[in-house]
Parts: structure tokens; sequence; C-alpha cells
């Protein structure tokens, strides 16, 4: 969503910047950069002062509002970050099927992104002129928000719906490819409301990345998939503007349908991983059901003590460093 209220903010950051004498120093480029960064150090260092590593460290919080924080793992059996690293855990994001299909997914998805920089040169070739192309910009930043409120507002009614929600905020922007490719060139309007609409592609990504954050279990797990994901997540970057030609202008005929490909491939990438995650929970209940048995409620801790003796401390398993493989309790949020 911040991506969308930056892009509306820069909108009128670029609209008063086209104001300026264009031959004077600084030039209009170098002003927008100027106080771009000066509002990206400002923004960090707030970020830095007052965001927290982990709830146990959030200065906004009361002790027993931290001890609250803490025990909602009990329900997704996450774990507690421990930062130690467990060449058991590295070997095992590297073999798990999830790893690749959430950073496949990653990949396609971030092909798209050549929108977010090529904008502006599609909507001047509906027609319009600079200071008109820079306010037309500022709706795809709000489709965006709008998008991605909705499906917040979804998810907390439809708790385990994040890949239905992922394959619907894919579906508009597949169709909008069609209509920028087929209506005709003299319906403005028509283009500009289905360039807009392809900003809803944010809720799908957003959907999925908040699955990434809550299906992997183990803190060395955790970092290893997050750090694959955001490979792939800086591949498709790298790629994403490189199909965006000028030989194409202005129907952008062979980019709009590379866009579509990459929109049915996020479908398809998401349906997969739904029916896998899933597939698993099924797995894991048919287990227990055979067993007959309950799942451990406790496990072990070591814990070096002053004198250096090492003594076993009991806690909720919920609490205990291990991978979503190794807790059989777990199950996989969709």
């Amino acid at each position: 969503m911040c991506n969308g209220i930056a892009s509306i903010l820069a909108g009128f950051i670029s609209f008063g910047v086209a104001h300026t004498n264009a031959k004077a120093h600084p030039r209009q480029w170098q002003w927008y950069m100027m106080i771009i960064s000066i509002l990206s150090v400002i923004v960090s260092i707030l970020y830095f002062w007052r965001m927290p590593d982990n709830p146990a460290t959030a200065r906004f919080l009361s002790e027993q509002e931290k001890i609250d924080v803490v025990k909602r793992i009990r329900i997704n059996q996450n774990g507690i970050e421990a930062k130690v690293w467990k060449r058991y855990q590295f070997i095992e994001a590297l073999t798990d099927p999830k790893t690749w299909l959430f950073a496949l997914f990653a990949a396609v998805a971030n092909l798209q992104g050549g929108l977010g920089i090529v904008f502006g040169l599609i909507i001047k070739d509906f027609g319009f002129n600079t200071l008109e192309t820079t306010l037309l910009g500022m709706p795809v930043g709000a489709a965006m928000v709008i998008a991605i409120i909705i499906g917040t507002i979804l998810i907390r009614y439809f708790p385990n719906s994040r890949c239905l929600l992922g394959i619907i905020g894919f579906i508009p922007c597949s169709i909008c490819c069609f209509l920028l490719m087929y209506l005709p060139w003299e319906n403005k309007a028509g283009l500009l409301v289905a360039f807009y609409l392809c900003a809803t592609n944010g809720l799908g990504f957003i959907m999925i990345l908040s699955l990434v954050a809550v299906v992997f279990s183990g803190h060395t797990k955790k970092m290893t998939c997050n750090a694959i994901f955001l490979i792939g997540y800086s591949l498709g970057q790298m790629l994403c503007t490189q199909f965006w030609k000028q030989k194409y202008r202005p129907r952008n005929m062979v980019p709009w349908t590379i866009q579509l490909c990459t929109y049915a491939s996020d479908i398809i990438l998401i349906s997969i991983i739904w029916w896998y995650l899933a597939s698993e929970n099924k797995r894991r209940d048919a287990e227990k059901l055979a067993s007959g048995e309950e799942y451990p409620e406790f496990g072990y801790i070591e814990h070096t003590q002053e004198d250096g003796s090492i003594v076993k401390l009991k806690v909720p398993i919920q609490f205990l460093d291990i991978t979503d493989k190794e807790n059989r309790a777990f199950r996989y949020p969709l």
C-alpha cells in the first residue's frame, strides 16, 4: 500500500517541480531528486528510531502487551526469533519446494514492475501533455491503495483466504491487458481506466508476500527463505523494463502480451502453492488421526547458567526454534 501512497505523493511533487523554470539550475529533475532524497533520509531516521526489531523491544508496548503479542504465536506455531544460525534449517530451506515456488512467484510477479517505470510514457502516448500525464499518473497509486485496503478488510473476516484473494487480485489486470491491446485508440477514457486497474496486481502480490511470512518456521529457515524470495524479487526487477521498447509504442502489443502472461503465470503459481499447502495440511491431519496421539505440548531448551552448568528448561513447543516440518502441529495458512 505504501507504494501506492508514494505514487500519489510523487505525482504531486512532480507536478510542482514541473512548474519551475526548466532552464534554471538546479534543473527540474535535480529538484525532484533532492526533495525525494531528503524525504527518504527523514523517513529512514524515523524508522530506525521508532521501529523495533521484535515485540520484546517495542517501546510503544506495555509489558503486558509484549507478553500478549508473544503469546499469539501459540496459534500460528511460528516460534520465537532466535538469532542462532542452524545448518540443518538452512539445508531444509533449500530442499523445501515451497521456497522455490515462492521465489519463482516473486520473479514472475516483479516482471510487472516495468509499469511503474514507464507508466508516464504509456499515459503520454494516449495523447496527453507532460503536466496532464503527471496528474493522470496519480490514480494508479490510488487504485493500488484501494485494492489493498479491500483485501486487508476481507482477510480479516476470511482469515484463511490469502491464496484466493491473491488470485482475485490478478484477474482484473489480466482483463485490462486485453482492453489495452484491443480497445480503439480513440477511446482514451477506456484505455486510462484499464491502465489504472492494472494496479490491482498489488493486492495479489501483497497477499502472497504475507503468506511467505507465516508458512515458514524456524529462524534460520525463515531468513533463508526470505533471502531466496528477495533474490527472485530482484531478478524480476532487473528484467522488468527490458521489453518496454520504443519500437513497440504506442500500442505496446508485445509488452502487454508479456504482462498478460505474467499475470496468468502468477495465478497458476498461486494455485499450485494453495494446493501444496492444503495437501500438506490434510496429510498431517490424516497422520494425526491414524496415530491416535496428541501432539506434545512442551519441549526443552538448554540454558547455560553463570557457573557454566547446563540445565534443560521446559517450554511450550510453540516457543521453540524449530521448523514447520519438525513441528507436526504446524498447519499452513492458506
